[in-house]
């Protein structure tokens, strides 16, 4: 099952004009250590609107001859964001762990969708919006996918926001064809196409100057 929502005006840390700062630009074939999250109180070019929050339940099993028991339930929050300064576009990501009895616990995720992109990266570190952070970030030879990896395991409620800022005011999803995959420490991973979602008419949240708002999950 999926679920998404269009968004109206929000204030929220987006991409600034110079790619340096509390953020770390990330070129293709590189590794970075030293991710350690952010504020608004970190940038100053906070305010930009939200395009769209995007909503994917997911689920994954066991791999086959090791038992096919489901390992994990949760739902991958993909959140857009076009900055008032520049206009460029954010890509928020977040998860959420939707059954916290079962044994299963995120390792890492890898997007795709970044080729041609100059893209900075970071997590954010707001009080209230999520319990574990991305430690480490890679990116591809070819520049195509992110890898966003936390030093412990994600069997917490919620991750917090870890994002690209890309430099770019519009992005073609049929070109791109995102997809994040969600990989266990056990081994198993699932796979998710990336999309925009479906306009819904007087769809619309806030985000307030102490950093985003919480997500509201729908079952």
């Amino acid at each position: 099952m999926k679920y998404k929502t269009i968004i109206g005006t929000a204030i929220i840390a987006v991409s600034s004009t110079a790619f340096a700062g509390p953020v770390y630009e990330l070129n293709a074939g590189e590794f970075y250590d030293g991710l350690s999250g952010i504020t608004n109180r970190d940038m100053s070019e906070l305010i930009g609107e939200i395009v769209f929050d995007d909503y994917q339940q997911f689920a994954i099993g066991g791999i086959e001859g090791e038992g096919s028991g489901l390992l994990y339930e949760g739902t991958f929050m993909t959140r857009m964001v076009r900055s008032f300064e520049t206009g460029n576009l954010t890509f928020n990501f977040r998860f959420f762990n939707d059954n916290t009895d079962l044994s299963g616990e995120i390792k890492h995720i890898e997007i795709t969708g970044f080729d041609g992109q100059r893209t900075r990266v970071e997590y954010r570190d707001e009080d209230g919006y999520g319990e574990v952070a991305a430690e480490t970030v890679s990116r591809s030879v070819d520049g195509d996918m992110l890898s966003y990896n936390f030093g412990e395991a994600l069997n917490a409620e919620s991750s917090k926001f870890f994002f690209a800022m890309t430099d770019s005011a519009e992005y073609d999803f049929d070109a791109g064809a995102p997809q994040a995959t969600i990989y266990l420490y056990s081994g198993e991973a699932v796979s998710i196409d990336l999309a925009p979602p479906v306009p819904t008419p007087g769809s619309f949240a806030l985000l307030g100057a102490a950093g985003l708002i919480a997500s509201r999950r729908r079952r």
